[in-house]
């Protein structure tokens, strides 16, 4: 391993949003592979195992959650400032619902800990929703500036007579060459939804659905804070 690579992982690891995602793989990565080795017949303690690892990165990624939704707070106060109505609300919108989220977790955490007594199903069950509803407001805002993407791409291939006619096909192939960061954005968007739609009741999945979605959408959330880790 370089140098380089080395220190930018210390660099990644070192924060906090770093650190989240790092549990955060490992926890649906761990429920995907004890829910494969489960329908293999393979050992119950180590299943057990497994199970008991995914449920501690569970919990410690509450305390990874303290302060978030001051954070996502600060976020709608200066996305509420963005001229775009779509991007403005949407994007508002999401970080409020994060807020709210995150705050229903960090009182989650202190029913845990015995600090206070609280039904906690029914906190769960309200985070689940406002995950739900931010994930959403997500899918919603990439879609937009996809298709913001889609007509300036098509304006410009429409200024060049050379190259005037070109497929729907091509021009978004454009766009994901250009834009590549939006494309991987609307997976992780579209991947992570199922995980409140889940949790929240709205329909059933099975243990390894849940890992796999799971797994993509903080995979590509861990790589998107690694290539920020690495410009700081």
């Amino acid at each position: 391993m370089s140098d380089d690579v080395l220190g930018h992982f210390v660099k990644f690891s070192n924060q906090t949003s770093g650190q989240d995602k790092i549990c955060r793989v490992l926890q649906y990565s761990s429920q995907l592979v004890w829910w494969y080795l489960e329908r293999r017949g393979f050992s119950t303690d180590y299943i057990e195992q497994l199970k008991q690892l995914q449920s501690s990165l569970s919990l410690a990624r509450k305390y990874f959650s303290l302060g978030k939704s001051v954070e996502h707070m600060r976020g709608a106060a200066v996305a509420i400032h963005i001229n775009d109505p779509i991007l403005r609300y949407s994007i508002t919108l999401s970080r409020i619902s994060s807020a709210l989220q995150f705050l229903c977790d960090n009182v989650y955490l202190f029913s845990r800990l015995g600090l206070i007594k609280l039904d906690q199903g029914n906190l769960v069950s309200i985070s689940s929703k406002l995950w739900l509803y931010a994930d959403l407001l997500n899918i919603i805002r990439v879609c937009y500036e996809i298709r913001h993407e889609i007509i300036e791409q098509i304006d410009r291939q429409e200024s060049n007579l050379k190259h005037s006619q070109h497929s729907f096909y091509s021009t978004c192939r454009c766009v994901m060459a250009r834009r590549p960061d939006l494309m991987m954005d609307l997976v992780k968007n579209v991947s992570d939804v199922w995980l409140p739609v889940h949790a929240s009741g709205l329909t059933k999945l099975s243990p390894g659905a849940v890992g796999l979605f799971g797994t993509v959408s903080s995979v590509i959330g861990a790589a998107t804070i690694w290539q920020k880790s690495g410009k700081l």
